[in-house]
């Protein structure tokens, strides 16, 4: 079966994306060296305002570009190592660098690998989603160093680059937007005991996201399956939603639908009306949360998040979600989570940015427990324990997954 599911796979076919734009700021064969100069460091310490700075990336001067700290429990950082954000447009009108207008600096926050998000988000990539280019960077503030960073792309550069419109409507979940359908109307979505919405709009026009939304979760929740796949395709991109549960899943990354339930990003391409899966914040992939609960050789392949998930317990009743789920399983076991593959880029990447983890005094992490973070074994950091090294993970989750698959193998063939 698991050889069927991937030639299903590879019929469904990848979506790609050719950038122009950007080529040269997310070109991560190089280490990149970025200096902010003339910062009012206090700015950022103190809040999240903007500020006129100037930068040069890789020797290329931009003056008068937008700076601030951005995030929420990544910019408590105690050394003021802060996330932050970039706009070269803040200011003057129509100012670019590499074609780009705005990009992120992460600051690793609780990675000690530093790893997690950039292969995170390469993952989506291969998988053929939508995903955000990143590389990483050495970051300067007025000639001091500010640390190792993974450079990130804007999601609104995203958004043009693929849809041609950065101002398309996005609604994001909060950690309770479970993506079942609760009515039409906005006020159905309001959570009284938080007061607040469960989906809250990050882009675009408001009244447009709320019109469509709520038809999109009807269709995706209470279509039947003998006309799933007729219809709901035509309201939700749900190959990429399936696909994209699979990897979370794979990744054990519970800052998503199969945890929290929070940052499921959902933009709605206005020229064929239907809402598009955007991957997004992976700094907890690779099994960093939840260590306490769940082992990378004993998360099971369909937790309950899924089976009992709103849209993605559709796999239950829809064969062609369940071979797509599946499937997607099957390619990470036989390709894109193989170890040899993975810990190729584990040792890559740890030769790219080394020397700069190193230097780098701000971050809340030791060099030894770098270290060991990049290899095998278990650690423990912030309030985890028992956090599995990025190739410990990569074995042990590749093994256990490789076993479940070949299990319903046996139970397919007896059944």
């Amino acid at each position: 079966m698991i050889q069927k599911l991937i030639a299903l796979f590879v019929l469904i076919g990848f979506s790609t994306s050719v950038f122009s734009q950007g080529e040269s700021l997310f070109n991560d064969n190089e280490l990149h060296e970025i200096r902010f100069e003339i910062v009012d460091t206090s700015i950022f310490i103190q809040g999240k305002e903007y500020q006129m700075v100037n930068m040069i990336f890789d020797g290329i001067a931009i003056d008068s570009v937008g700076f601030k700290k951005k995030g929420n429990i990544s910019a408590s950082h105690a050394n003021h190592k802060f996330p932050f954000k970039v706009k070269t447009n803040k200011y003057v009108g129509g100012k670019e660098y590499d074609g780009i207008k705005e990009f992120t600096l992460h600051n690793n926050y609780q990675d000690p690998s530093s790893l997690r998000e950039k292969m995170t988000y390469d993952l989506m990539g291969d998988l053929g989603l939508n995903y955000l280019r990143t590389a990483f960077a050495k970051v300067y503030i007025d000639d001091h160093y500010w640390g190792l960073y993974t450079i990130v792309e804007g999601k609104d550069e995203m958004y043009k680059h693929v849809f041609d419109n950065r101002d398309g409507a996005v609604l994001e979940s909060t950690d309770f937007g479970d993506m079942c359908f609760e009515g039409l109307d906005k006020e159905d979505y309001y959570d009284a005991l938080f007061d607040d919405y469960i989906y809250t709009v990050d882009n675009g026009e408001e009244d447009l996201a709320w019109e469509k939304f709520p038809i999109m979760l009807d269709k995706a929740n209470n279509t039947s399956g003998a006309d799933y796949m007729n219809i709901v395709p035509d309201y939700l991109n749900i190959t990429d939603f399936i696909k994209y549960q699979a990897a979370n899943v794979y990744l054990l990354n519970f800052d998503s639908y199969i945890g929290f339930r929070g940052n499921q990003l959902y933009y709605f391409d206005e020229a064929t009306e239907v809402w598009e899966v955007i991957p997004w914040d992976f700094n907890a992939s690779f099994g960093l949360w939840n260590t306490n609960n769940f082992r990378p050789f004993d998360y099971p392949i369909v937790p309950s998040n899924i089976s009992n998930g709103c849209i993605a317990s559709k796999i239950n009743e829809v064969q062609e979600l369940n071979d797509l789920y599946l499937g997607t399983l099957c390619q990470m076991v036989n390709e894109l989570g193989d170890t040899v593959r993975w810990n190729n880029q584990i040792n890559q990447w740890r030769a790219q940015i080394e020397d700069a983890v190193y230097e780098d005094w701000r971050k809340e992490f030791s060099n030894d427990l770098f270290d060991q973070a990049t290899e095998y074994g278990y650690f423990s950091f912030a309030w985890e324990e028992e956090i599995p090294a990025m190739k410990t993970f990569v074995s042990d989750r590749w093994e256990y997954v490789k076993t479940q698959l070949e299990l319903i193998d046996v139970e397919l063939l007896f059944s």
